[in-house]
């Protein structure tokens, strides 16, 4: 069957937020307060707006209490173009000076505003979200299995369909005067919280696959209809800042992970066909539908939400931070499995009754009570409430064969090795591993330990939402750092 695109007409909305970006003067609208009528000289910087404005002085001690705004007042600023609508506590004022004519120069940012009070215009609306200004090596769509769209000027432009239930989103990116823009499309209405949160984790997906969370800022554009020509309301709002760590967990290129190997060659320089057919043998583009279900996971469960966003973010922590953060990742994926995957699977309890369980629970109470009594102790001596959680769990399997047993319902088989690594995760967790600074060995070995989780969480995530394929095993990619001699593949099948 012939694939025939959509169409459609990215322009407006780039020229709005172009539009948004110019620096401009706007009066403010808001009769009850002092500032009514001042202008005010909105200027885009890094990840946020900035505005310069100016006051009469006030006669008395100078509190600065009148160029302020309450937390929940909404602003008015107009400008011959757009009305922004800015609520209290995104306007800061945060630099004050004063002139020779008895003015106030003061100054400060604005970290979002929209065209309508209470997001009237956006809510319920066809939604588009523009990242203006993303660095052209931070997002593509060449390693998955993308489709394409045409604009009214017949260019292709490859996107990245991700299903939520009951809505359908688009990923793409669009250049205009070569400046690069990352766009989520909904196909759908949708509200406009249920909106921000599923573009974020779209954009946690994408990080989580590629190492690249890319955030920063956003417009969000609102449309009449599933067209999404004209743009009819707008906001904007800044965002946690984007990390880039370029430590992917999957690739569709071999020679990304082997660019230090010296391939064998044919005469004429190029890399024999056998040599290249071996590399790319099990290699494909990184499914849709397995994106869709990661995209989805992240927006549902907030443990693997909360895992992934550990996962990316540890990687350009410290050492002594990032492991202990992976352990923690992996420890809210594995309760998720348990709590949600593997109820009424074998159980992992030492006692495996659980009649004979509650029985001896029981009587261990009852023994403490009293104990309690005989001894005659107050609470404060002896302390029931906290002992009896302790007792509670008495039967509760421990938590290292939870760790493996998850990877089991994922029908992934741990080494021995990685066995042991969930065993002695306390040593990362509490207390330092590394005994001194330059401690090279306990370095070297820590970070072997590191990139073992590291491989153990992705494979755990990847699995959840069905992936079968190969990702990267950063502990072979990384032992002429670590030192371990490892007979490992660089990219390895899970």
């Amino acid at each position: 069957m012939t694939y025939i695109p959509v169409v459609k007409d990215i322009l407006p909305s780039i020229n709005l937020v172009l539009n948004l970006l110019q620096t401009t003067k706007y009066t403010v609208n808001l009769p009850t307060h002092y500032l009514h009528g001042n202008i005010f000289e909105v200027e885009k910087n890094d990840r946020e707006y900035s505005f310069n404005a100016s006051s009469k002085v006030q006669k008395g001690l100078q509190t600065h209490k009148e160029i302020q705004f309450l937390r929940d007042e909404v602003v008015e600023l107009k400008s011959s173009d757009h009305k922004l609508y800015i609520e209290g506590k995104y306007l800061l004022v945060n630099n004050i000076s004063y002139d020779d004519d008895y003015n106030k120069l003061f100054s400060g940012s604005i970290n979002s505003f929209s065209s309508a009070i209470n997001h009237e215009d956006i809510n319920n609306k066809y939604l588009r979200m523009i990242i203006p200004g993303i660095d052209k090596n931070n997002f593509n769509l060449h390693q998955f299995k993308h489709l394409y769209f045409t604009t009214p000027k017949k260019q292709h432009v490859d996107y990245l369909p991700v299903l939520f239930s009951g809505s359908e989103y688009h990923i793409y990116k669009c250049t205009s005067d070569k400046k690069e823009y990352l766009i989520i499309d909904c196909v759908n209405k949708e509200t406009l919280v249920s909106f921000q949160k599923k573009c974020f984790n779209i954009l946690l997906t994408y990080g989580f696959i590629t190492g690249k969370l890319i955030h920063d800022e956003c417009f969000i554009l609102s449309f009449s209809d599933g067209n999404m020509v004209k743009p009819e309301g707008f906001l904007y709002h800044a965002m946690r800042a984007s990390v880039i760590t370029n430590q992917p967990t999957f690739t569709s290129n071999p020679f990304s992970v082997n660019s230090d190997i010296d391939f064998e060659r044919e005469d004429d320089g190029q890399i024999k066909k056998s040599v290249v057919d071996a590399l790319y043998e099990g290699m494909d583009d990184f499914p849709r539908d397995v994106f869709s279900k990661l995209a989805e996971l992240f927006y549902t469960e907030e443990k693997l939400q909360r895992a992934a966003l550990l996962f990316i973010q540890s990687h350009i922590t410290s050492l002594e931070m990032r492991i202990p953060n992976y352990y923690v990742a992996i420890e809210a994926i594995t309760g998720y499995i348990s709590s949600s995957i593997a109820t009424g699977k074998k159980s992992l309890a030492p006692i495996k009754d659980a009649i004979i369980a509650n029985d001896l629970i029981k009587q261990i109470k009852e023994y403490a009570l009293k104990l309690k009594a005989e001894k005659n102790l107050d609470d404060e001596m002896f302390n029931m409430e906290i002992l009896e959680k302790n007792i509670n769990k008495l039967n509760a399997p421990p938590n290292a064969d939870k760790l493996a047993e998850s990877f089991t319902h994922l029908g992934y088989t741990l080494s021995d090795e990685e066995k042991k690594m969930l065993k002695d995760r306390n040593t990362f967790l509490h207390g330092s591993f590394l005994k001194t600074i330059d401690d090279d060995v306990a370095f070297r070995e820590a970070l072997h330990v590191g990139l073992r989780v590291h491989f153990l969480i992705a494979v755990a995530l990847l699995k959840l939402a069905g992936f079968s394929g190969k990702i990267i095993n950063y502990a072979q990619l990384w032992s002429h750092i670590t030192e371990k001699i490892l007979v490992e593949e660089r990219l390895v099948k899970i």
